[in-house]
């Protein structure tokens, strides 16, 4: 009964009541008093009413926001009963599966999985009443074919139910996290392989082999049977990846390392150091004629031509050979000795192999000497030029003058190019020296000008491939010219036919921007490299100069006097002028004038020297020699 009618009823009754009460004045007081308690009370039971209508509305919103929460949650949630059929379940769950939540309700949760996964969740949930603890389990499903899998770990606990069994579940949406997860594990496998293998090779790298080295000469010390460690170093590698680009020189570099995985033995290791260095290691060998017998087999197989594309690559290789216990127990003397053996094997000529001998350590030691002698060699001005004169062969009249750099070594003495400018090539200095080269050439140049020196005489200068490839040299050329005030077209330049072929389309662009301030250019060493003619014929050189070992053996060998008239005859045809180098015989000059050839150079006339024009022969000044 509501208590606010009840009230009002009561009111009535004692209202009624009071009429038919005796007009006494204890009974209206009485009755007063028991209206004033009746109001109070009617008051109490309004608020009462007020109070509960309000918790009312309150459990009303909260239930709905409960629900809107419940729906929302980022974590899907649907309670199943005792035999694993849905009776409740968020739109987050719904979402997950792809189906509206209407088609849900009432139907098995073990049907919107694949059917290898059911019997897990039904594992899972008989777990559950047993133990009446949480349990989960992780299953995967692909919603539409050609989907990626959606994974999902189900956590489930008993909820409370009056009606019997019933399960709590929560369904988290795991696919992103396990996706990173996946990424991760891969990222941690790729590193532990970059921690022991070549990237580029997958052979192992510097530190395993450094360790299974390390076991090897124990091993040797219990068998009394010798290790070999093998550096092997590729000839000239670094022409292949100018002439043909990185690339080819990392599918050749990929290919060594399965020629060499294919001829080694079970136990035996082989490693990149890096760069196109390999090192082997060859255990359990009787003598060193074994070692010897393998690095024959290793030059011959290594030496076969390689395949890029439809281009085939030689390729030569230079071994140096290191045994234990005979060289030594380290790891490190071991390798070092090898790697000495090996330069040495270059510096015999390349293509072969070399055991490391005591007298070795004592080159490698000058070596290093020389290379820490020749840093120094540019600040501390040792170097100088020396002048050979380029002539016309049939007056000897003076056509040219070429600038050539000597090392003036303080404990050494004066020592030719061949002493050092393969070291400054090795080590980058090449740039530095040429650099140097070309300065003091130019103010010669302009010093002899001053003296009297023909206009026509060219100052000619050899300079590498790596300064015309340096990031503003023409700039730099343009400026010294300039500030010299000395004409262009009294320089030369002589860049190799090598380092023209390396790049040839990058070759056209420079010569062509030399050729457009005025600066000649010859190709020195024709001959000797691959030159291809229809690069050759877009190039705008001046000069063809005929490599001296062309020279050397004329007029006796026929093979190379043919190969003299060939080079003037292309001269010729392309309208350029043909020096020779290096004539030192009467017989020599007489077959080049015999054959058409003008111009000349080499020890028949004139060694390099300091001063070749000295100012005391005004004829030589004025272009006209004896």
């Amino acid at each position: 009964m509501d208590p606010h009618r009840e009230g009002t009823q009561d009111g009535a009754h004692l209202a009624r009541a009071a009429v038919m009460a005796p007009d006494l004045p204890e009974d209206r007081a009485t009755l007063q008093r028991l209206l004033r308690d009746l109001r109070t009370h009617q008051l109490e039971l309004e608020q009462q009413n007020v109070a509960l209508r309000e918790t009312q509305r309150a459990l009303e919103i909260s239930r709905d926001r409960y629900a809107d929460l419940y729906d929302r949650a980022p974590v899907g949630y649907c309670t199943l009963d005792a035999l694993g059929v849905i009776t409740e379940i968020n739109l987050t769950a719904a979402t997950l599966f792809g189906v509206p939540r209407e088609q849900l309700l009432g139907t098995s949760l073990a049907r919107r999985l694949p059917g290898g996964q059911r019997r897990a969740l039904r594992d899972l949930l008989r777990r559950v009443a047993a133990t009446g603890q949480h349990q989960w389990v992780e299953v995967a499903m692909i919603l539409q074919p050609g989907d990626e899998a959606l994974h999902l770990r189900l956590d489930c606990g008993l909820a409370r139910a009056d009606e019997g069994v019933r399960y709590q579940c929560a369904l988290l949406d795991i696919t992103e996290p396990r996706r990173l997860l996946d990424q991760l594990r891969e990222r941690e496998r790729q590193l532990e392989r970059l921690a022991h293998q070549d990237p580029l090779t997958g052979l192992p790298n510097r530190p395993v082999f450094d360790d299974r080295l390390s076991q090897a000469i124990l091993q040797s010390r219990r068998t009394g049977r010798k290790v070999a460690v093998f550096f092997v170093d590729l000839d000239r590698f670094k022409e292949i990846n100018d002439t043909h680009g990185h690339a080819a020189g990392d599918e050749i570099l990929k290919q060594v390392s399965g020629r060499l995985t294919g001829h080694l033995r079970d136990g035996d290791t082989v490693s990149r150091f890096g760069g196109d260095e390999f090192t082997l290691l060859i255990a359990n060998l009787d003598t060193s004629r074994d070692a010897a017998i393998i690095a024959e087999k290793l030059i011959h197989t290594l030496g076969q031509p390689y395949r890029n594309g439809r281009q085939t690559i030689p390729l030569t290789i230079s071994v140096g050979i290191s045994l234990a216990p005979d060289d030594g127990h380290d790891v490190d003397e071991l390798l070092t000795k090898a790697d000495t053996a090996m330069y040495l094997a270059k510096q015999s000529g390349r293509d072969g192999f070399r055991f490391y001998t005591a007298a070795m350590t004592e080159l490698a030691c000058k070596r290093v000497a020389l290379e820490q002698d020749l840093r120094q060699a540019v600040t501390n001005g040792e170097f100088l030029l020396h002048y050979q004169p380029q002539l016309a062969l049939d007056t000897r009249r003076l056509v040219g003058i070429e600038a050539l750099v000597r090392w003036q070594h303080p404990r050494l003495g004066l020592l030719p190019p061949q002493r050092f400018i393969p070291l400054a090539e090795e080590i980058g200095l090449v740039q530095e020296i040429d650099a140097w080269v070309l300065r003091t050439a130019c103010v010669q140049r302009k010093r002899w000008q001053g003296d009297g020196l023909a206009d026509e005489i060219l100052m000619t200068v050899n300079v590498s491939s790596r300064l015309l490839e340096r990031r503003g040299f023409l700039a730099e050329l343009g400026t010294l010219l300039r500030t010299l005030e000395l004409d262009p077209r009294q320089l030369s330049l002589d860049v190799t036919e090598t380092a023209i072929m390396a790049h040839p389309g990058e070759s056209v662009a420079a010569v062509t921007q030399l050729q457009n301030l005025g600066v000649a250019i010859a190709i020195d060493g024709f001959g000797t490299g691959f030159s291809s003619l229809s690069y050759l014929r877009r190039l705008p050189v001046t000069w063809l100069k005929i490599d001296r070992s062309f020279i050397a053996n004329l007029p006796v060998s026929d093979v190379d006097g043919a190969i003299v008239r060939a080079i003037l005859a292309l001269g010729r045809s392309l309208g350029l002028g043909v020096i020779a180098m290096g004539v030192e015989t009467e017989g020599q000059e007489r077959f080049l004038k015999e054959q058409g050839c003008s111009l000349g150079q080499g020890f028949l006339y004139s060694p390099p020297i300091s001063d070749p024009i000295p100012a005391a022969k005004p004829a030589a000044l004025g272009g006209v020699g004896a």
